[in-house]
């Protein structure tokens, strides 16, 4: 099972508003520096066991919500007392989503007026609850989220969410505040999927696949790691993992094209995904490891392309790339895709002389690294068809290129 202790809440700034949208930990990365020392020293008890995985990626790609499906998939889901529990974090999910389209009204560029007379009231009512949420979800409160969400300006708010900090969450939680309101509520399998809580330290989750015969039958036990995205912990984390890794499962999550970081306002969310993997791909860490990619969120990815946004606007080499690809394609979606893909490729197959010069310094590049094979898929993590399909293709691999290494169960 999803191991719950390892999971813990950062505090996040919005952008909109410079003000924190969840109350949390003042330094989460620094109390939970002991919790995560202690926790990488055991790490290595299981290694020789297992078939260990690593999750890798920025922050909010998906990596959490892939555990999540292995839950799901593997060891029959959650329980309705591990639903109940995840009802909290929906309420906040909520709050934060509502109170950051607030505060975001006023501060993007240009701005959003919120003109009819009652969604005023209810912004001024948000508002002057603050960040933190209400301490009962009562009727008036609910009302009021009701009212701002159905209003017209508040929408284009909602449709502008790549200037400012939004969770992915927020359309799937106020289209039915109706029912999260309800007494007896029960969360279903998709909003715990949906459920937002940000990960700063390490969860780690274990489950048994069955082996093909071809590969000698029986059971093989992974453990996958998700280690969560924050900047501060990249390196310690990625040292302590050296040689225990047979995977790295490296999430990227193609829609956030036209976004910029959490932490930093000024950086491109998916360029500093291509810069994160580039660091990994290379790193002397996770030499013998064999590398997945996910091109997480292919849903919002396909939105964002037919309502109009242009890629070329943040990857002026799209256009170049649309130039010599366009011709048998005219899907502007599947184009796009097939761009992603190119940046990956392109990034694997660099000089390593040159790889080496400008990222870190604990690179040594090893003929491993550079022959390595990158298999690339694309994924919705919210979707389980979809990731049961790609995680079938992904186990098989994995075996594949462990199958020298491990003995089935």
């Amino acid at each position: 099972m999803l191991s719950s202790s390892f999971m813990a809440r950062d505090r996040i700034i919005c952008t909109s508003c410079k003000m924190p949208c969840i109350s949390r930990a003042n330094n989460p990365e620094k109390e939970n520096s002991k919790e995560l020392e202690h926790i990488l020293k055991n790490i290595y008890q299981t290694f020789s066991q297992s078939i260990n995985v690593l999750l890798l990626g920025t922050g909010e790609s998906g990596k959490t919500t892939i555990c999540k499906q292995m839950k799901i998939l593997h060891i029959n889901g959650f329980t309705d007392e591990e639903k109940l529990s995840r009802i909290p974090f929906i309420k906040q999910n909520v709050h934060e989503s509502i109170f950051c389209m607030v505060c975001a009204a006023s501060k993007i560029t240009p701005p959003v007026e919120v003109r009819d007379s009652k969604a005023k009231q209810s912004a001024a009512y948000i508002l002057q609850i603050g960040p933190d949420g209400p301490t009962e979800w009562t009727n008036e409160y609910v009302d009021h989220v009701k009212t701002l969400w159905a209003d017209p300006d508040v929408q284009t708010v909602f449709r502008r969410s790549n200037e400012y900090q939004l969770i992915d969450s927020t359309q799937q939680f106020l289209d039915k505040i109706d029912e999260i309101r309800k007494e007896d509520y029960m969360p279903t399998v998709q909003d715990i999927l949906f459920c937002r809580i940000t990960t700063v330290t390490i969860s780690k989750i274990e489950f048994s696949v069955k082996v093909q015969m071809k590969y000698g039958g029986g059971w093989a036990h992974f453990c996958m790691y998700d280690v969560g995205g924050q900047r501060g912990h990249r390196r310690k984390w990625i040292s302590v993992f050296d040689g225990g890794i047979q995977a790295i499962l490296f999430l990227i999550a193609a829609s956030d094209f036209d976004q910029t970081l959490r932490e930093d306002e000024r950086v491109n969310r998916l360029k500093e995904a291509f810069h994160v993997y580039e660091e990994i791909f290379w790193s002397r860490f996770v030499r013998g490891a064999g590398f997945l990619i996910f091109l997480n969120k292919q849903d919002l990815l396909r939105k964002k392309i037919e309502s109009g946004r242009k890629i070329e606007n943040y990857f002026p080499d799209y256009t170049d790339y649309k130039q010599k690809n366009g011709v048998n394609q005219s899907n502007e979606y599947e184009l796009v895709k097939g761009f992603l893909k190119h940046k990956i490729t392109e990034i694997s197959q660099r000089n390593p002389d040159a790889v080496a010069t400008h990222i870190m310094k604990n690179v040594i590049v090893t003929p491993a690294a550079v022959n390595r094979n990158v298999y690339i898929h694309y994924t919705t993590a919210t979707d389980t068809d979809n990731i049961k399909l790609v995680f079938d293709d992904v186990r098989d691999l994995i075996i594949e290129m462990n199958v020298q290494t491990f003995a089935p169960i």
